[in-house]
């Protein structure tokens, strides 16, 4: 969809995987194009009218180097929220892989309908990570419940979804999906009871994947563990992003006023 006035144009999408757990709409922004000097008057009115339209979050991702941009959403309200990286499986040690496979034995099925409840419990309480997690500004049970949602969203994408079984428990899933021999990884998760699988688990995914030319998945900078889990497979780090997000309309205000509060008793 596109936004366009005196000043440019914003290309942006609706982000309906938000609704539900927000209780009201969002959209990210994909591109814009301005010169330098109309940008912030280009994005000022955008966010005004869609605050009229009643949308509760709007979000963007930037590149590092985008310092320009980055000053102008932080003057037109806009928060950073997350560091992300790109990862990709140029140079993997399969010989590795077919050894952790092998060390670490673990269980992997496919999922059926029967586990889908058991894979929103991890998905709802094993993450930390990730925009809404980070976002101050976003209460932790609108995190929790966008991650339980996320799921019913992977499974209408018809995804490939793999389970993780320990003693006839699914302790971790991995959803993913393949398009042009490249496997996109969407969202997994182990239970922290059983997060020491984790390598023999990833290492099965990989396997079932090792005819794709390509394995792609983002990550938040944040997750050390993660980081040391896909570098322990050969995995390359690229095009680290910032994720920002402005809230809109009495939300905003909201929570612009308690922030305000908050550190100005810290300060005092």
């Amino acid at each position: 969809m596109e936004y366009i006035n005196k000043y440019g144009k914003i290309v942006f999408r609706d982000t309906p995987w938000n609704y539900k757990s927000l209780n009201g709409k969002s959209l990210e922004i994909e591109s814009i194009e301005s010169k330098k000097e109309n940008t912030i008057k280009l994005i000022s009115e955008f966010c005004a009218q869609k605050s009229k339209e009643s949308y509760l979050l709007i979000s963007s991702r930037i590149n590092p180097a985008q310092l320009d941009l980055k000053k102008v959403y932080y003057l037109c309200g806009f928060i950073t929220v997350e560091h992300i990286l790109e990862v990709s499986s140029f140079g993997l040690d399969f010989k590795k892989i077919e050894h952790t496979s092998n060390k670490f034995q673990v269980e992997v099925l496919d999922y059926t309908n029967d586990n889908i409840f058991e894979i929103e419990d991890i998905s709802k309480g094993e993450f930390n990570f990730g925009k809404f997690y980070e976002d101050p500004f976003i209460e932790p049970s609108k995190a929790t419940a966008r991650s339980r949602f996320w799921i019913g969203d992977i499974i209408n994408q018809n995804a490939t979804i793999k389970v993780l079984k320990k003693k006839n428990n699914i302790v971790g899933f991995m959803a993913y999906k393949v398009k042009n021999k490249r496997a996109d990884l969407m969202l997994g998760g182990i239970k922290e009871k059983y997060r020491h699988l984790a390598y023999g688990f990833w290492a099965n995914i990989l396997l079932d994947l090792k005819d794709l030319n390509q394995v792609n998945t983002l990550i938040s900078s944040s997750n050390v563990d993660i980081i040391n889990l896909y570098s322990y497979f050969g995995f390359r780090f690229e095009n680290a992003q910032f994720g920002l997000h402005k809230h809109l309309g009495q939300y905003d205000k909201q929570k612009q006023t308690t922030y305000f509060n908050y550190f100005s008793g810290l300060q005092s």
